[in-house]
């Protein structure tokens, strides 16, 4: 199979950069949805999480994730979130559009929006946007995923993050030719950019893994010296 890296960004969460508040939480919705997409894809796909520990402002949280996806020579960038407008409701992709690097946003956008339609959302289609941070710095094609509308009755009614994740996974697999069950070539392996203020311990709680086994995988020589933009595997 050929290398996947997936560079999923979780969208808002953290301080000086929220998500919208209606029915439900945008915040925890984006939380569920891609938590559970990151879990789905380590059985299959190399899987970069973009989303930043803390920010200083709304423009630091949006770099960092630009820059996590861009140092982690991914394939795709995904950021998970959910939209707010009254009178809105379904599901819809933001991306730039056309032949922009062969298109692969709208391919793969379309395809999400299509297995999002199963369990009820209403389809809004791709729709291009050349406006916004992320998809117009990061290197690789990406696309943002509004999943639902948090202020619709119609859409919370009967909203379950695990069916968008498990739809948003079936459409990645399907727009790159992936069966949903394939092995990575990398065995399962799961990579961390370093932030700056980082620590090994910091990176540890946040992957529930222990100091001593980050030094092991990556052959870290001082543990109390790790620079920003390296690469830790820490799965």
């Amino acid at each position: 199979m050929k290398e996947i890296i997936l560079a999923v960004d979780i969208g808002h969460n953290v301080p000086y950069d929220g998500g919208a508040v209606g029915i439900r939480n945008e915040n925890d919705l984006n939380r569920l949805v891609g938590n559970e997409l990151i879990s789905k894809l380590r059985g299959g796909i190399k899987v970069v999480n973009c989303t930043p520990s803390t920010a200083k402002s709304l423009n630091d949280s949006l770099y960092q994730r630009v820059n996590t996806a861009n140092n982690s020579g991914a394939t795709l960038f995904v950021s998970i979130h959910h939209n707010a407008c009254p009178g809105g409701y379904g599901s819809e992709v933001l991306c730039i559009k056309g032949n922009y690097q062969g298109g692969l946003s709208t391919k793969i956008g379309e395809a999400i929006l299509k297995e999002l339609a199963t369990p009820g959302l209403k389809n809004r289609g791709v729709k291009d946007r050349r406006n916004l941070y992320v998809i117009n710095n990061t290197s690789m094609p990406a696309l943002i995923v509004e999943c639902a509308f948090v202020d619709s009755s119609l859409d919370m009614a009967n909203y379950n993050p695990e069916k968008s994740a498990a739809a948003i996974y079936k459409g990645i697999c399907t727009a790159l030719a992936l069966a949903e069950d394939e092995q990575s070539s990398n065995d399962d392996k799961e990579y961390y950019i370093v932030k700056y203020g980082d620590t090994l311990w910091g990176i540890g709680r946040r992957f529930n893994i222990t100091v001593d086994r980050l030094v092991e995988l990556n052959g870290i020589g001082n543990r109390n010296l790790i620079n920003v933009g390296q690469r830790l595997r820490v799965k």
